[in-house]
């Protein structure tokens, strides 16, 4: 019988693994070879910001100073059993409402992110009425990763299900952005006597079939254009973890400085000016370097780029009341007449700054649309 016990955790990494850190650090081996200092969009990182940032983690960086940070999030494990695959550890952040009838929300991050994408707005969203449950994604984090090929986002969707249920919640609201976008959709699909609204702030569809070209707003231009510069020029990030996860890796696993690299080059590309500062691109690397990277790469490699959208591209239209915030900076958000031919969309909110990290970078306008738009829906 499937152990269902749903214990709290804390995150405690072994001082042994932090030592090792540091011996890495400083045996950092930098390419002097570098051609030029132009940033991301033409060469990746510069030598400037590795060296800069490297120093100020052997330097200035504690992570037990992080470690206590995230521990004040309410986190906990329990084991979910899935069908062909066995237990699944889904470690989550389970944040409760002082409100006596709050509205239980599912927020579901992506990579390169992790449950730390929902602490600024969590504040904000239990104060206006949500309990809000964020799981690391299975392979994420401090979640094990499944234990064979073949685990799609259907298979996500049936863990996240199961989470909430296990948590006492027959019906709920669910979120997400990058993966969490895609695993929502599914989710609301799945199971729809559930899920009573969903909300996403990315949005990558085909383009539905129109009698007329729609109008399009000099918005929804710029999210097009961003849409196909991401898609010729960004996406080798995405061909390298889809189709040799495994081998990858390896290099990150073994690198923290590898890790920082490659995330670096995300979190500055694909946000919207946001200020990153040392201390957080070291974090958000740990949170994968440390439980290891591996496992989120292999979603990759599960989903293909069409499976990327399953649950969006599905032939059947969404009946559940969807929300969609279209932040500028966002590299995957089609216009609204392409949503609204695929979806119940009775909310639409777009802002002129933001990127693919909303809620961590825009975390008082990511509340505000949820706040606006799920309370206008629930019905328990």
């Amino acid at each position: 019988m499937a152990n269902t016990a749903v214990k709290p955790f804390k995150i405690r990494i072994a001082d042994s693994e932090l030592d090792l850190l540091q011996r890495k650090l400083e045996l950092t081996r930098l390419p002097s070879n570098v051609a030029g200092e132009q940033w991301a969009e033409q060469n990746g990182v510069t030598l400037k910001l590795m060296e800069d940032t490297i120093s100020y983690w052997r330097k200035h960086y504690k992570w037990r100073d992080e470690e206590a940070r995230l521990n004040k999030m309410p986190q906990y494990i329990t084991s979910i059993e899935v069908e062909n695959f066995g237990e699944i550890n889904m470690h989550f952040v389970h944040s409760l409402s002082p409100s006596s009838n709050a509205i239980p929300l599912l927020f579901l991050h992506g990579w390169p992110g992790s449950f730390e994408e929902v602490g600024k707005a969590l504040p904000k969203l239990n104060a206006a009425g949500f309990h809000v449950v964020a799981p690391s994604l299975p392979g994420f984090g401090f979640s094990s990763c499944p234990n064979k090929a073949g685990f799609k986002h259907i298979h996500d969707a049936e863990v996240m299900h199961k989470l909430m249920s296990r948590l006492q919640y027959s019906t709920y609201v669910v979120q997400g952005g990058d993966w969490g976008a895609m695993i929502a959709w599914t989710i609301a699909h799945s199971y729809p006597d559930s899920v009573k609204a969903l909300h996403v702030n990315l949005l990558s569809l085909p383009k539905p079939d129109f009698e007329s070209e729609p109008e399009y707003t000099e918005f929804e231009k710029r999210s097009l254009r961003q849409h196909e510069y991401f898609d010729t020029k960004e996406f080798a990030y995405y061909l390298v973890q889809n189709t040799k996860p495994r081998t990858f890796g390896f290099a990150m696993h073994d690198s923290p400085v590898g890790m920082l690299a490659w995330m670096a080059d995300k979190l500055f590309t694909w946000s919207d000016s946001y200020p990153w500062s040392p201390t957080e691109l070291i974090t958000w690397t740990l949170l994968h370097y440390l439980p290891g990277p591996t496992g989120g790469f292999h979603m990759y490699r599960e989903n293909s780029a069409t499976e990327m959208i399953s649950g969006a591209d599905a032939d059947r239209y969404l009946e559940t009341p969807t929300g969609v915030s279209a932040f500028a900076k966002e590299a995957e958000m089609v216009p609204q007449s392409w949503a609204e031919k695929k979806a119940n969309v009775v909310f639409w909110q777009e802002h002129e700054s933001g990127g693919h990290f909303a809620a961590y970078e825009k975390p008082e306008e990511f509340a505000d649309d949820l706040v606006r738009f799920f309370p206008s829906i629930w019905k328990p």
